[in-house]
C-alpha cells in the first residue's frame, strides 16, 4: 500500500477530522461541485534513504495537506484536527511501519474571487513522514 492510501484511510477514521469535513479528503484537488469545507493532500517531495550498498526501505516523503473552508476559524479547526491526528505519530498504518510524522511548516492564506465576494480560507500543513516500506 502507498503512504497516501494509508494516511487517507487513517484520517477518514479520525473522528475529530471527519466531524468537520465528512469524507471530503481528496488527492491533489477538490472535485468540481464539492462544497467546503474540504481537505486536499499532495506529495511535495519523496526523499529516499541510501546506504553504501544502495537504497534501503526507509522513505521520507513530504506531504502537504490544505484545509479549505469559508472562514479562518473553520480552516484552523480542520488544521488542528490534522495536527492532532498526525503530529508525532508512530506506529503501523495499513502494513507500513511509521517511524514518525513531523510537522515541518504551516501556512495560512485567503483567496478572493475577482469580484471580492467569495472568500476561501486555507490552512496548509507540510509533514515529513518517515516510514519503512515492506
Amino acid at each position: 500500500m502507498e503512504i497516501e492510501e494509508a494516511l487517507t484511510s487513517y484520517l477518514l477514521d479520525f473522528s475529530g477530522l471527519t466531524a468537520l469535513i465528512g469524507d471530503k479528503l481528496y488527492p491533489d484537488e477538490i472535485p468540481q461541485g464539492i462544497k467546503l469545507p474540504a481537505v486536499i493532500y499532495s506529495k511535495v517531495s519523496d526523499v529516499k534513504d541510501h546506504t553504501l550498498v544502495g537504497q534501503n526501505r526507509l522513505e521520507r516523503p513530504m506531504l502537504q495537506f490544505a484545509a479549505f473552508a469559508g472562514s479562518k476559524t473553520a480552516a484552523r479547526a480542520i488544521a488542528n484536527q490534522l495536527k492532532a491526528a498526525l503530529c508525532d505519530f508512530q506506529g503501523e498504518l495499513s502494513g507500513l511501519e511509521i517511524q514518525y510524522i513531523r510537522l515541518e511548516n504551516e501556512i495560512s492564506s485567503l483567496e478572493k474571487s475577482s469580484d471580492g465576494i467569495i472568500k476561501i480560507n486555507t490552512e496548509i500543513l507540510e509533514f515529513e513522514i518517515n516510514f519503512v516500506k515492506g
